[in-house]
């Protein structure tokens, strides 16, 4: 089941992403995140106050969750994107994650799909990042019809600047 989460799956989400944060060393390629720095439970709950956030839930648990913000991100404001768009016209997925102990399941790509499919309509693109060489990530996005505009460096509180490939879906 996928849902919009609420105020009270704060404790929740920080317990996720806390365990997918310590399963990274495991990871060939992860989001490179720090634990109480992002997602801190300040940033996850400013993100449930302001933006869409899916939970994907089995068997009671949550086993994937993303977020949607509207309007650009201030890292990407520069990016040479397709298109100049308009703040609302945007949307930007961020803290896209599986449950180490949910992976292989195909998830990733039904929340993707779940999320893409919700916000049509609202926005003309998405934009994202994925670490350099994060090949399984690129797969993924790619697949459902994201494309690459190439490698861009941004800044981020946790791990300074980072080479990323910026992605982009046109609907």
């Amino acid at each position: 089941m996928i849902r919009l989460a609420e105020k009270s799956d704060l404790k929740r989400l920080k317990t996720f992403y806390d365990d997918v944060i310590d399963h990274q060393k495991y990871d060939c390629y992860g989001a490179a995140w720090t634990k109480d720095i992002y997602p801190s439970e300040n940033d996850l709950r400013k993100h449930l106050k302001d933006d869409l956030f899916y939970i994907l839930e089995e068997k009671g648990n949550i086993a994937g969750a993303a977020c949607i913000s509207m309007g650009e991100d201030d890292n990407y404001r520069n990016a040479p994107w397709s298109f100049k768009l308009k703040e609302d016209e945007i949307a930007v997925l961020h803290l896209m994650a599986i449950h180490p102990d949910c992976r292989g399941m195909g998830l990733s790509e039904k929340l993707l799909c779940f999320i893409m499919k919700d916000i049509s309509g609202r926005v003309k693109v998405i934009h994202l990042d994925a670490i350099e060489g994060n090949k399984r990530a690129v797969k993924l996005y790619e697949k459902a019809g994201f494309r690459s505009i190439g490698l861009y460096e941004v800044f981020y509180e946790d791990t300074g600047k980072i080479k990323v490939e910026l992605m982009e879906y046109i609907y």
